[in-house]
Parts: structure tokens; sequence; C-alpha cells
């Protein structure tokens, strides 16, 4: 047993502030801490501390924000962003409506627990993505997430996703549960035409993990979901899977297979070990918890070794690339904790899924660009390290994964080329595990990249690391914000408000 660090997490009783310890206890990490009202707590943080070590190597802090918010309350209870916040947006996440045309029984957002209704208006929103791009500036905001509830329900999405645009946003996604994407091929090409992404909750390959994790078979509504994006064309589809125990943990590899086999139209799968925040059965924490390395051990285990343990890499890892081909320029920064997140990148290969890993020793390429940047060279020595790099550590068989891009080069430019590339050749895989208040780490709070814009009466707008949004301060924004739950903001006459409130949900057949 090794003492690991010491960092600051809450009581999960009454959210209060409390010293917290980092344990290596029989190869796993568990956090250890004790509230004087309410006994001691343990949880598991990762459940593998060789891959916990392994990916506290890449750690990479960010710049802070532009104008950092100042608090008298200290984290997390004072989110804005403040001072002591390391990172910038990466992706900011925007909740459109509290409203959902399901109940699920797992729901970090808890949508439609209470009997008022948080809706933004178009001026807020507009306000939230100004404020944003205003705080990371030279950088840039490198996308938007549109969430909820489910943000299909509100009427005018298509509108707020063209506002999103006109602001110079290019990388745009709606997450949503495919209800009325199922129902509604016409609504479905609308969406295709403003080029967004969709962000497609998926809990499995069968009935099962849907009726647990949902309350009902969503199954044949996914499947539709697919069905109608490629009848139209649409290939911007991400997955993203909320990993329970004993609900979906054996489906981690089929749900990984069925993007190679539907890799016309789906781009990337996320999977989200689930986090003990919202509408969730607490009394069942033992029962369910699954961390990012029993992820990743799942993975090894249902792909026969396809996608191993070792193909992952920390998010981090991209922060040093870019600062190195920028020379610390402006580029779409990418700081975040290195516990917050890992991925790994396959190539599609007659069916099989064969992990970039296989063909660049990652963990060595990393650390030499790293050397490089931190040693203050000039762009042409930077550059000459990149290219070294590439000759040690980059198999050949990578290179003739390239093929198909350079056929294409005189075609595309730019994103395009790459896009096409990656939609042709590779499938991402990432892993993403969000705090609760059992395993809440306040260090992974301040570097986090992730970030929700919620209106503000002071300033217009805030930003709020998404972990610190969901444990601590959603209700409080909701409720300061919202309306009864007869009545929906953003205008229109009162009949009409009441109208789009009240609607039913959308049944699939």
């Amino acid at each position: 047993m090794m003492l690991l660090k010491k960092t600051t997490s809450v009581c999960p009783e009454d959210l209060k502030p409390l010293e917290a310890e980092l344990w290596e206890v029989e190869g796993q990490v568990i956090m250890k801490k004790t509230c004087p009202e309410h006994g001691s707590f343990e949880d598991v943080y990762w459940s593998d501390y060789q891959e916990y070590v392994r990916a506290e190597q890449c750690r990479d802090d960010g710049t802070g924000m532009t104008e950092p918010r100042k608090t008298d309350l200290g984290c997390p209870q004072g989110c804005g962003i403040c001072q002591r916040h390391t990172t910038r947006t990466t992706l900011m996440i925007m909740d459109l409506t509290n409203r959902c045309n399901l109940k699920c029984p797992i729901c970090f957002a808890a949508a439609q627990a209470g009997e008022y209704v948080y809706e933004p208006t178009m001026d807020q929103l507009r306000g939230i993505v100004e404020y944003a791009r205003r705080m990371n500036e030279p950088n840039v905001v490198q996308g938007i997430l549109n969430s909820g509830g489910e943000p299909t329900v509100r009427e005018d999405l298509l509108d707020v996703l063209k506002m999103e645009r006109d602001q110079g946003i290019d990388y745009i996604v709606v997450a949503t549960n495919g209800l009325r994407l199922a129902a509604d091929i016409e609504y479905f090409k609308a969406l295709r035409d403003l080029g967004v992404y969709i962000y497609l909750q998926f809990d499995g390959v069968t009935p099962e993990p849907y009726l647990k994790a949902r309350g009902r078979d969503l199954w044949p509504v996914k499947q539709k979901v697919i069905d109608n994006a490629r009848k139209i064309g649409y290939d911007k589809v991400i997955l993203v899977a909320t990993i329970v125990r004993g609900v979906n943990d054996g489906q981690v590899g089929d749900m990984v297979r069925y993007v190679a086999a539907n890799s016309d139209v789906i781009r990337h799968i996320v999977y989200q070990p689930v986090s003990f925040s919202g509408r969730i059965d607490r009394t069942r924490l033992k029962e369910m918890r699954i961390t990012t390395s029993d992820v990743m051990r799942l993975f090894e285990e249902q792909t026969q070794g396809e996608i191993k343990t070792s193909d992952f890499f920390t998010l981090t890892m991209t922060e040093t690339l870019a600062k190195m081909v920028t020379k610390g320029g402006r580029h779409r920064e990418f700081c975040i904790h290195p516990h917050c997140g890992v991925v790994a990148l396959a190539s599609l290969e007659k069916g099989k899924l064969v992990p970039i890993s296989r063909f660049i020793d990652n963990e060595k390429f990393y650390a030499r660009m790293r050397r490089a940047f931190e040693a203050k060279k000039s762009r042409a020595g930077i550059m000459r390290d990149l290219v070294i790099g590439f000759a040690l550590h980059v198999k050949p068989g990578f290179w003739l994964r390239l093929l198909p891009l350079l056929k294409t080069w005189s075609r595309q430019t730019g994103r395009a080329l790459m896009d096409d590339w990656m939609r042709q050749n590779w499938v991402s895989i990432g892993i993403m595990q969000f705090m609760d208040p059992y395993n809440f780490d306040l260090d992974r709070v301040q570097r986090c990249c992730l970030h929700y814009g919620v209106p503000d009466r002071k300033t217009g707008a805030r930003l709020i690391p998404f972990c610190a949004m969901n444990n601590f301060h959603r209700q409080s924004v909701e409720r300061e914000f919202s309306t009864s739950a007869r009545a929906t903001p953003g205008g229109g006459a009162p009949a009409a408000r009441e109208k789009v409130a009240s609607r039913e949900p959308i049944i699939v057949p």
C-alpha cells in the first residue's frame, strides 16, 4: 500500500469539501476520505495502478482563461471559470433544455426531474457563445455540444445550430437519444444539411441494456437511426455508451464491432463509465462502479486482443503534438487532466480493427516531442526532431495507410481531406470517465477542458467545468433561469409555448 497524492474531494452526503488521499492498494488506486459528520468513504479511482501511472506521465497543463472569473468561494463552489483553472475550452456544452422524451433510470442530468423548464433563449445562447470565444482568445473554442435533456424537443433547434455556425463554430454536435431522428427522416435531413455531428446515445446491441438503463427497449430505435443515416448519405454519427457494470459491460467489444460494421455512417464511439450523479441508484455504487482501466481491459478480453489495453493513450498526448507543430502558437488546445480520458485509433482492414499503436510507439514518440518542445528549440529544430521521431518510432506499415490520403490530395485540401481519410480508414475509440461525489478530485476539475456554458446575471454568461456542473451547479443554474413546467422560454405566443412544453414522446414502432 502506497500513498500516491493528496487532493481535495467532497463529502458524498452534503457536498462539502474534504481532504482526500489516493492510495495504491493491491494494484488498484483507491480514494479515501473522512467527513467529521458522515464518516469515512472509499471508492475505486482507477482499477489498474500501472495504467494510472502510464497516464500520469503525460500530464500537460494549459494556459488558463484570458479573463478568469474572480471568486471568494473557492473550488468547486465558485466555478465560473476561476483563476485556479489551468485549461481553456476545447468543447463547450450547452444544455438547450431540461425537457426530454424519455425518463431514463440512469441520467447524469436528471432530465425531467423538476417541476420547471430550463430552456435558455436564443439571445442567452448567443451570448454564451460570444463569451466563450472571448474567454479563450487567442486560441479557439473547438466546438459546441448541444445537450440537455433532449435537444430535439426544442422546436427552434435548427435555428440554434445556424446561430452557432454564424458565430464561426465549425464543429457542432447534437447529443440525442435518436427518437426523433428515427421517426422523422426529413428532420434528420435538415440536420445533415447543416453539417452537424450526431452524438447518439447507444448502450448496446441487444434490448437488455436499454431495458435496464433507459426503461424501454430502444435497440430498434438505434438501428433505425443508423438506417436513416445511410439512406440520406449522412456519415457524422458518434456513438456514446454509458458503461455500467452488470448492465452492458459484457458488450464493450460488440459495440466497437458494430461501429466497424457501420463505419460508412459512424465516425467515432465514446465509452463513458457510469457517473453516480443525477438520477441513479446510489445504493448500488460498489455493484455498478466501473473505471477507465476496467473498460480498457474489457476491450482486450472481448476483442480477443485486436484492441489491447496498451493501445489506448491519454488525451493529453495530442496537446504536446499541437504545441510542437505551432511552436506554442495559436492552436486548438486540448490540455486535460491525464486521468480524465483515453483514446485509441484503429484502421479498418478486412473486417478487423488494427490500432495505430501497432505502427507508432506512442510513449517514445511522445517523450521525444515533449523534450524537444520543453528545450525551447527553434521551429526548425522542433520540426527536425519531429521528422527524426517519425523515422525512429513509426513503422513502415503506417505509411502504407497514408496511400488513400495521397490519392485524394489533388481533389481535396485541408480539413475535408483529413475527414475523408479518417472516415474511410480509421475508427476512433474514446473512454471518458466523469466524476461523482464519491470519486471527485479537484485536481481533475481544475484541468478540465469540457466546459458548460450557462447564462449569468452579472456577466451575461459563464463557463463551468463538466463535473463541477453536474455535481454542484446544475440545479441552481436551472432554477435561476427556469420557467414553470407549462411554459418554455424562447419567444412565441403563450399557447404555442405550452404546446411545445407538453409535447408527447415520439414512439417508433
